[in-house]
This record gives C-alpha cells, structure tokens and sequence, in this order.
C-alpha cells in the first residue's frame, strides 16, 4: 500500500471515549481495510496446542514433518499463534489436508486466517486429533463402519492406514475433528458391550466433565454421568 497519512486523508477517523485522549477509538476505511487484509488471505495461523516452543525449534520441527516442496515464512504474532504463509499454493493444501500434525506428543492446530483473527483472544475450539478404539472385533475394521462409528465422537476425517491393513490389532485409530469446548465421548455401547474411547495427545482432559483444558480441581461443572475419556500413550512408548 502506497504510504499516505490516513488520517489526514479521512480513511481513519480517531474518536475519544467521553473525550478522554487516553482511550482513542480507531476506525477504518472499508477499503483501505480489505487493501490491508490482501496479503493475507492465503496465510494459516498455526498453533502448539497444550506446549510451547521457542520460534526456532517449532520451525524446524515443522519443517521436519511438512516435508514441504518449498519454502514458508513463519511470523510470532504472540500468545502462542503464528501466521504462516507458503511459497507455494500446493504446500498449503498439504499442510491443511495432512493433518493431524503432532510435535512432542501435542497437536498443532492448523487454521486458515482471517481478518478477525485477534491473538490476545484467540483459541482453539476445534482440532484435528486421533482417536482410539481399543478391543474392537477385527469384523469391525472396515473404513465406512469405522468413519460412522467416529461420528458419535466428532466430524470423522480418515481411518489410519495402518488400521485398514490390520496391522494394529489392539485398537483402531481414525482421525476426527473435535469440538474442544465440548465434553468428550469416553465410551459407547456396540452389540451390548461398552468400548472406550482413546484421545492422542490430549494431556489435560477434566476427569469431572469431560472437557479439555483444565484439570478436575478447577472444575466448575458437575460431574458427567458418562465416564470421562482417556488419554492414550504414545506410539513410541507402545
């Protein structure tokens, strides 16, 4: 955008609340504000939920698991969120589409920006996270059956490749998107037996409602009358 006092040139205005010059009020021109969000539309803010990293460590990690064709531009807009933006359209396809993305055992949060977008007061409320189904019949292994059944706990994405070959008998794994601000599903009957429900990655999940974020002792809520939901252990420490 070509440098001009917007002031001067009655695209923004400054009022005072009740005249006091210490609590300016701003407001901008609508198309001077759609100039400034033009760069933007094609960014992501990303964010380390439940963990925090330097800035070098988390690029490099993403670097390592994007695996990306080219570059990307990383930005602190603090508060733990960071606007992302990529050399190439089709790595931000990958980014968005290949997910969930873990580093050290926590999830990041992928979402496209918009001009709303304020980091003082952002959060996340929805994820994309893996769940477990652990004990189920091997009959049970089946794609469609598998992505039905995780609608009962969120918006079902995909079936881990490894549970559509079998190779983990012990449960099987689908991604979901979750609403975090939500309690979550602990367990669910199949033919008259109750099965768990298993989050990865979710390490703060109230024992008392179910909800992710806070532990038991700061729980306001009343206790669910369904258990709580488990958290399951790594895959490197199965």
């Amino acid at each position: 955008m070509v440098k001009r006092d917007l002031v001067a040139d009655k695209l923004m205005t400054i009022a005072y609340e009740e005249g006091n010059p210490l609590v300016p009020h701003i407001s901008l021109d609508k198309e001077v504000f759609e100039e400034l969000c033009s760069p933007g539309r094609d960014a992501l803010v990303i964010t380390l939920v439940g963990k925090s990293l330097s800035y070098n460590v988390f690029k490099d990690r993403l670097q390592r698991i994007w695996k990306l064709q080219g570059g990307f531009d990383m930005v602190d807009v603090d508060h733990g969120f960071y606007y992302v933006k990529f050399d190439l359209q089709a790595d931000r396809e990958t980014v968005i589409g290949g997910g969930p993305w873990m580093l050290f055992d926590h999830y990041v949060a992928v979402a496209c920006w918009t001009p709303e977008f304020v980091a003082p007061m952002a959060k996340v409320d929805r994820t994309l996270v893996w769940i477990r189904f652990p004990g189920l019949n091997m009959v049970y292994y089946d794609e469609s059956f598998l992505l039905s059944l995780a609608s009962c706990v969120g918006r079902p994405v995909k079936v881990d490749t490894n549970t559509l070959r079998a190779a983990h008998g012990r449960y099987a794994r689908v991604c979901v998107e979750i609403d975090l601000t939500k309690p979550m599903v602990g367990r669910y009957n199949l033919g008259g037996h109750f099965y768990k429900v298993m989050y990865e990655g979710l390490h703060v999940i109230c024992k008392t409602c179910g909800c992710y974020g806070h532990v038991t002792r700061n729980c306001s809520s009343k206790p669910t009358v369904a258990p709580s939901p488990e958290t399951s252990a790594t895959e490197e420490q199965l």
